[in-house]
């Protein structure tokens, strides 16, 4: 490059790194996120003990930056019980970063991650230099790096951006010769120092993530392919004294080649007086964390996706607990053989190439001009077709080894795995040319990177997420990810019999309702574990005059909601979809998936509750209710399909009732119930159709004294020929009398069981006493008379 252009580089790297030793903690959230302790607290232990143990000095140097939040996700080590703790995350980064850490904190680390991808852009302006001109190569280079969501995981204090720096070494040393080469660098009289140095690089990712090794086909191909046999030997040369020092500092340091093979736990921390984790507490650590056989998950310790299956069992009363067995290690599921199903496989693949969150295309926007320009100029060049091969290897592994967590997990910004290898992209490209395809890549740059560009430290919107710019457009017109385990920002509830999801910031369930925001478009999906020819929706509106538009894939209906009729029954609406969206396979079962658009004229402002739970510490500021406020278009209760709706459920065989006495006017009594499915149906618990007990009092004439009593439920579906028995809750009518108990059961939103079966109902005779008169409170003295 000339020396003008270096000077630019310059000032501006130097701005770059330099701005995040200002800030105070950059990031959002203010805390610490996903496996951010661990790595930022290895990196102090090791500038200021020089170790990997976690101890009682290290869980007070959380507080010295954080004092303000929490830890919940301190991923911890052990293989002793727990006697002695280690931090539970691969050590490399940490390592390279404890300079930055010990000297400038977590700002620091930031500055680390900024100086390794401005190191990325200047070898990627010297490869392509080799063939283009110095002002397009650092052109091209600096939007392939910047304008793609490697930016954000700048300001995560993880090792995303350091797999990258050590794979795009690895490839820039290992890799092909151009034009001037021999005039630019001296070591292309020794190869064989560029293809050591090359090896043990690429070994620095491999040691986070194993399966990052398919990089090594590429300048092992080469090599092979020319005959440079010193080369390739001094590259497995390298990768070995590389991985041989990585494997014998962590048996210096913990007495195992990794941490992912010993215990691990996530801990939650708030208290600088003890430890998270104890000796005493660790049976139930060891058998909380995930065989990874059954999760498929490596990074994350969490639970599987969430099936569309009905809610579980009760389990037989005799049944012997299981066996408490100690968990796999954490890279045990790295050797299972995987069994994917090939619909979920193509699924997924949609997902990667353009998933709204996680997609290719969308998130480094650049391979599209990397794949354009190697078609063009080189596909003839075999080394490259080895390199495109290789990181199809890597995506394919995700895809198919954790396919419910393949994007990284953990509030990930794009696909927070793949992310390590996208420098590999770089190395498809020769000749830029034309040279007007930069001015493309810049604009879907701006057009979808420019949201996390310029606010890496968060969007001050209702419902926060790191996600948040995919509200916007164009994003909404790309598929929303079914298929992963959790997409941040989205609320889910099973109704009708089926999984209902949609954005949080539009989309508010509130008991068997959903609330969608006013004056705006809403998605919904709508996924089942059967076809729905039709879909039963029952939809009121909260402001007047309004009108309601629902789009189910091809059908559509319109409501309008009059001013002054706000006492007016609510709108219940039949759609029937001529097919679903899509169908997909969900733990081997197929599931039909239908999006819903809920279209709203106008809306009213409503507030409820939210209601913060009590936590292990910190209780004073989390144990709390607030009022929050949400701009309601429609409320609206999904019944599920006609066929459900219409099932001849109402047969009812009930049991001995046992009243007891005295039954008090106006007071709460149980009432031992005993009712039997007699159906051929099963009784449903899914809001907001499910099965309830309740009653009316009646007039020994039969006449109705109170039309809707409590409501008692079952926990579990109750299959046909199930007995249900349960102490009904009953409320006495407020005057003494005779009376007649009628119990019934409501399938609610739909009909009484009475309403279909007029058997179905159990009339009881109770005498209701008065309540007894209140003592008088006890004279003064100062009121008797003398």
């Amino acid at each position: 490059m000339p020396r003008a252009m270096h000077q630019v580089f310059l000032c501006l790297a130097l701005f770059l790194i330099l701005f995040p030793l200002a800030l105070r903690k950059p990031g959002w959230p203010a805390g610490l996120k996903s496996d951010e302790p661990a790595y930022y607290l290895m990196a102090l232990s090791l500038f200021e003990d020089g170790d990997l143990r976690c101890e009682l000095d290290d869980i007070q140097r959380l507080f010295r930056e954080f004092p303000y939040s929490q830890v919940y996700n301190l991923i911890l080590a052990t293989d002793d019980g727990w006697e002695t703790v280690y931090f539970g995350k691969a050590y490399v980064y940490s390592l390279f970063a404890a300079p930055a850490a010990g000297l400038w904190g977590a700002s620091g680390l930031v500055a680390f991650n900024m100086a390794m991808m401005l190191l990325m852009v200047f070898l990627g302006a010297r490869y392509l230099s080799r063939w283009n001109s110095g002002g397009v190569s650092l052109l091209f280079s600096f939007g392939f790096f910047f304008l793609s969501c490697g930016t954000s995981y700048v300001y995560w204090i993880h090792p995303e951006v350091f797999n990258m720096t050590a794979i795009l070494v690895s490839l820039y040393l290992g890799l092909g010769d151009g034009p001037g080469e021999a005039r630019r660098w001296r070591w292309r009289r020794h190869p064989a120092v560029r293809a050591t140095l090359s090896g043990a690089a690429l070994m620095l990712a491999v040691y986070n993530k194993p399966m990052l090794l398919a990089l090594c086909l590429p300048p092992l191909y080469r090599y092979a392919r020319s005959r440079h046999w010193v080369s390739l030997g001094a590259w497995l040369g390298g990768a070995a004294i590389s991985g041989a020092l990585l494997v014998g500092f962590a048996m210096a340091m913990m007495g195992h080649p990794s941490a992912y093979l010993m215990t691990r736990g996530g801990q939650k921390v708030c208290s600088t007086d003890e430890m998270p984790i104890g000796p005493k507490e660790s049976t139930e650590i060891e058998t909380a964390v995930p065989d990874p056989e059954s999760t498929g998950i490596g990074e994350v310790e969490a639970e599987a996706s969430v099936a569309l299956t009905a809610p579980p069992e009760a389990p037989a009363a005799e049944a012997a607990p299981a066996p408490k067995q100690r968990p796999k290690a954490s890279w045990y599921w790295l050797l299972r053989i995987p069994r994917p199903h090939p619909q979920a496989v193509l699924e997924n693949l949609e997902y990667f190439f353009i998933g709204r969150h996680t997609g290719l295309f969308l998130y480094f926007p650049f391979t599209l001009l990397a794949l354009t320009f190697f078609l063009l100029h080189g596909r003839h060049h075999g080394g490259r077709w080895v390199l495109l091969l290789s990181l199809a290897i890597v995506a394919g592994y995700f895809l198919l080894w954790i396919p419910f967590n393949w994007q990284g997990g953990g509030g990930f910004v794009g696909n927070r795995y793949y992310v390590n290898v996208y420098p590999g992209f770089l190395f498809l490209v020769t000749r830029i040319a034309p040279t007007g395809l930069n001015v493309l890549g810049f604009a879907l740059g701006g057009l979808l990177l420019g949201p996390t560009l310029f606010s890496p430290f968060g969007r001050a919107v209702p419902s926060p997420t790191l996600q948040a710019h995919v509200r916007n457009r164009p994003f909404d017109l790309f598929p929303l990810e079914l298929s992963l385990r959790e997409v941040p920002g989205y609320e889910q509830r099973i109704w009708g019999g089926a999984l209902v999801s949609g954005r949080n910031d539009v989309f508010l369930p509130r008991g068997a309702q959903m609330w969608v925001h006013g004056a705006t478009t809403t998605e919904l999906v709508i996924q089942s574990q059967k076809p729905m020819d039709s879909l039963l929706f029952q939809v009121s509106s909260l402001a007047r005059p309004n009108a309601v538009k629902l789009r189910l894939e091809d059908a559509e209906a319109v409501q309008v909601f009059p001013a002054g009729a706000e006492g007016a029954k609510p709108w219940r609406v039949e759609l029937k979809p001529s097919r679903a969206s899509r169908t997909r396979q969900v733990q081997g079962e197929k599931v039909w998936v239908y999006r819903l658009e809920v279209e709203t004229s106008r809306g009213a402002v409503r507030t409820w509750d939210r209601n913060f739970p009590p936590q292990d510490c910190f209780t004073f500021a989390y144990n709390a209710t607030i009022q929050e406020s949400f701009f309601v278009g429609a409320q609206m209760a999904f019944l599920g399909s006609r066929e459900t709706t219409e099932r001849d459920l109402y047969h009812v065989a009930w049991g001995d009732i046992e009243v007891p006495e005295p039954v008090v006017a106006g007071e709460l009594f149980s009432l031992g119930t005993r009712v039997t499915n007699a159906s051929r149906f099963e009784w449903p618990v899914d809001l907001p159709t499910r099965v309830g007990l309740s009653y009316r009092w009646l007039s020994p004439e039969g006449a109705v004294v109170v039309e809707n009593g409590l409501r008692t439920y079952p926990d579990i579906p109750l299959p046909p020929g199930a007995e249900w028995s349960i102490e009904q809750e009953v409320l006495a009518p407020e005057t003494a009398g005779s009376y007649l108990l009628e119990l019934d059961l409501v399938y609610e939103m739909v009909a009484w069981f009475s309403w279909n079966n007029e058997a179905a109902t159990l009339r009881i005779p109770v005498e209701v006493s008065a309540a007894p008169a209140e003592p008088s409170p006890p004279l003064e003295d100062s009121q008797f008379l003398e």
